[in-house]
């Protein structure tokens, strides 16, 4: 409040000019792509600006007052859109001192739907501010192309095949412009190490530091917090065996440096003074400086804090170096369940010592989705539970054998033999007894009577 104190009061005048006329999409640019990165006060203003702009005569102006009572909006929450908006680029503000204060605002053309997506720093970060499915579902909704047969042909007329700035006679060959020290580029990468290191390395440093691609390596490394000796990594990887640079693998590995540094909150648009919701869940668990591992899991612990998942694949492979399939799959994974960099980095060593080596992307989306549920933030945690987990799956695989086995042994298969002499013994054993019984029956009675018969004798 106090900043804004000395900068902005409600009886300030303020006059309000649109630069150029805004394309037909602008409202819903405005409102679908903007709004998530300036918040929808800073929406509101912009658009009561513009339209304020269409009807503001010349030589007239209105106070900062009126404005707060349009809006329904403190002159507080007006500044703060304010800035918002010029630090988008959507306005540029003057001021003129005189008897009264007079703040002179310059309405910038928004972009088209087509160049907000085509421009590098605010496509990637509405994509973290709203996430990779919905990104990809306006991205398509509202970057329309138009759709030709496959089998058409061009047979457009280019202005040399027309034209010519002087009779045909008279044609001569242009020769291009050398260029000169004064197309020098504006920036403030330091240029003259960056053509040196990559010299170095053996690799054309003009043909990778164009004018394009130094705009879109400024970009990532200010969303992605990259420092000059990380852009020294960084700018390597992205360099492929053609001698070209990929920006798309440029902005992975800047992802890699920004997950290994901050956690797992995606960078966004914050305020100066504002801090995450979500503080980074490395800060927590890094050891101090005097304290050193002693354990072998300690030491575990260690390395999956201070490794991406990059590196993690590249050293398992013998090749050094990792599938970018792969890399996007778990960066993915990673930012859709919101797992921290070394949490996913244990998981990953958990699915490829239980998978032999391999990376299925369902089987590691059930994990990540369980240790989500589970509010698995730090790499000790995670591999508690990937312990009590192949506990318990050793366990279940134990009784599991042990049922199979008991399985087979009564579904064995006999000889046919065999069960033909169990079936004639169990057919024939009941009368071989009831036959043994009669016998016994018949010795008793012969030995009664034969007594009976010497008794009788003996006592006559």
């Amino acid at each position: 409040m106090n900043d804004r104190i000395r900068h902005l009061l409600p009886n300030d005048r303020m006059k309000i000019f649109q630069k150029e006329p805004f394309y037909e999409d602008a409202e819903t640019v405005l409102t679908l792509l903007y709004q998530p990165l300036i918040t929808i006060k800073g929406v509101a203003v912009f658009q009561a600006l513009w339209k304020e702009s269409a009807y503001q005569q010349p030589q007239t102006s209105i106070s900062h007052h009126q404005m707060m009572n349009m809006l329904n909006m403190t002159l507080d929450d007006f500044y703060e859109a304010r800035k918002s908006l010029e630090a988008i680029g959507l306005l540029h503000s003057y001021k003129e001192e005189g008897s009264y204060r007079t703040l002179y605002y310059i309405l910038q053309k928004p972009y088209s739907a087509k160049g907000f997506f085509e421009d590098p720093m605010l496509s990637v970060l509405l994509e973290h501010h709203i996430g990779r499915d919905s990104y990809q579902r306006l991205k398509k909704r509202l970057n329309k192309g138009i759709q030709l047969p496959s089998n058409v042909q061009s047979v457009t007329h280019s202005f040399d095949d027309v034209f010519t700035m002087v009779p045909q006679e008279k044609v001569t060959e242009v020769i291009p412009n050398e260029p000169t020290e004064s197309n020098a580029i504006e920036t403030k990468l330091p240029l003259e190490w960056l053509h040196k290191m990559l010299t170095q390395q053996k690799i054309q440093a003009q043909s990778i530091l164009t004018p394009s691609n130094i705009e879109y390596i400024e970009k990532m490394i200010k969303i992605y917090d990259v420092d000059f000796l990380e852009l020294e990594k960084a700018l390597i990887w992205a360099v492929n065996e053609q001698q070209e640079f990929d920006c798309k693998e440029f902005q992975d590995m800047c992802k890699d440096i920004f997950y290994k540094k901050h956690g797992s909150v995606p960078p966004r648009l914050y305020n100066k003074g504002q801090t995450s919701t979500q503080e980074p869940n490395e800060v927590k668990q890094q050891p101090s400086s005097n304290q050193k591992p002693k354990t072998k899991e300690e030491q575990l612990i260690e390395r999956f804090n201070s490794i991406s998942h990059r590196e993690l694949l590249e050293d398992l492979s013998s090749s050094g170096r990792a599938s970018m399939k792969e890399i996007d799959m778990i960066t993915s994974i990673m930012e859709e369940h919101g797992l921290s960099q070394p949490v996913m980095n244990v998981l990953v060593d958990y699915v490829l010592k239980r998978n032999q080596n391999k990376l299925s992307k369902n089987y590691i989306e059930t994990i990540a989705a369980h240790w989500s549920r589970e509010d698995i933030s730090t790499a000790k945690e995670a591999m508690n539970i990937a312990k009590r987990e192949h506990h318990m799956y050793e366990t279940w695989k134990q009784k599991k054998n042990q049922n199979q086995k008991k399985q087979q042994r009564s579904k064995e298969v006999l000889p046919k033999w065999f069960e033909e002499e169990r079936k004639q013994k169990k057919q024939t054993s009941p009368s071989q007894k009831q036959g043994s019984n009669q016998g016994d029956v018949q010795k008793k009675r012969e030995e009664l009577e034969a007594f009976i018969k010497n008794y009788s004798k003996t006592k006559h």
